[in-house]
């Protein structure tokens, strides 16, 4: 299985989180944020499997034997060795130069420049659809609940981001994610502005195009929320209010 490799990416985390956390703190401080979530990663150089350890520490007792090219999930950064994974419903450690990050489906991988992170379920009654095609009329492969965590999210387009959850890959709506931690969509896409209020009128339209004579989707009143905002031009942002997808003008918007 083609993957790309992920040591690059577990050096730059390394730069950013520090390393030298102690084996007690590798299970509490997953369940209080996802700073150190990774996602779901691939098993690679090995002849034929990976050890998954109960401590970061090659003289550990081995819990399993995973597969050259199996996937594990749910996989936190721990140190410049170990990463914590899940097997089969198993968790342990397995060493860094045996794992590869996921950049998408197998002969269509995104470029790093795509990597959006960690995304949770939001804008939505009760669960997002993960489809097995970026279309509303693609297959539906799984109902992912309102509040769970995707990872290794992708953009692919306006409409849908390529993502993983519970080893399962395959697309989700744009507007039914919210990013958590990870990638670049806070912190180096110059476009994105996430969370913006309406200000400066008494409602703003959400439009169905980017244009001023475009369909309005909404009356947006003053000082209400939207969400997953981005510039797309000088004049308008993408915006997402009530669960829905339109382009209010950045005059409108105050964050």
């Amino acid at each position: 299985m083609k993957r790309l490799r992920m040591m690059i990416a577990l050096m730059l985390a390394l730069a950013l989180l520090g390393a030298g956390a102690a084996q007690a703190q590798a299970y509490t401080n997953y369940a209080t944020g996802y700073e150190n979530l990774i996602g779901a990663m691939e098993i690679v150089n090995c002849a034929s499997w990976a050890s998954l350890r109960s401590y970061p520490d090659s003289a550990s007792a081995r819990l399993a034997k995973v597969p050259l090219g199996a996937v594990v999930i749910n996989c936190y950064y721990q140190d410049d060795r170990f990463t914590y994974c899940e097997y089969n419903g198993v968790g342990g450690y397995i060493l860094n130069s045996n794992l590869s990050f996921i950049y998408g489906p197998i002969g269509y991988e995104y470029r790093e420049d795509s990597y959006m992170g960690n995304m949770q379920i939001t804008n939505c009654l009760a669960y997002a659809s993960l489809r097995d095609y970026p279309s509303t009329g693609g297959n539906l492969l799984m109902r992912v609940p309102l509040g769970e965590i995707v990872t290794n999210v992708f953009y692919h387009d306006d409409k849908f981001c390529y993502c993983i959850y519970n080893g399962v890959e395959g697309y989700i709506q744009t507007k039914n994610l919210s990013w958590v931690s990870g990638g670049g969509s806070a912190s180096y896409d110059s476009s994105w502005i996430g969370d913006a209020w309406i200000v400066n009128c008494t409602w703003a339209s959400l439009r169905e195009q980017p244009d001023t004579s475009s369909y309005r989707l909404y009356k947006v009143p003053k000082g209400m929320k939207v969400t997953n905002c981005y510039y797309v031009n000088d004049r308008f942002a993408c915006c997402t209010y009530n669960g829905t997808v339109g382009y209010i003008l950045v005059d409108n918007l105050g964050w």
